[in-house]
């Protein structure tokens, strides 16, 4: 198993790999504006776009935090968090 980043085996572009590359450029930033918001060099964002490292759980918050939905949905799962439940608070505490 592969832990959160590591480098990650030989092979195509990851999945995670895009969508990181699509809110940056959804966000109009470079890599190095980019870089800058979560603290990291230009190079880990393009270790990340190109699928060689995954970027961190916090990271992934943080990509979430700054994604429209539904796409923010997709870098919280990755992060760990129980989108369903989190859905399901929301329904049950706005009535």
């Amino acid at each position: 198993m592969l832990s959160r980043g590591n480098s990650r085996p030989n092979g195509s572009a990851a999945d995670w790999a895009q969508r990181v590359s699509a809110l940056r450029s959804h966000l109009r930033e470079n890599q190095v504006q980019f870089a800058k918001r979560f603290n990291v060099t230009q190079t880990m964002v393009s270790y990340w776009e190109s699928g060689k490292k995954e970027p961190s759980l916090k990271n992934y918050i943080r990509m979430g935090n700054l994604a429209e939905p539904p796409g923010c949905f997709w870098f919280w799962k990755k992060a760990g968090v129980d989108i369903d439940r989190v859905k399901l608070l929301i329904r049950e505490h706005s009535e």
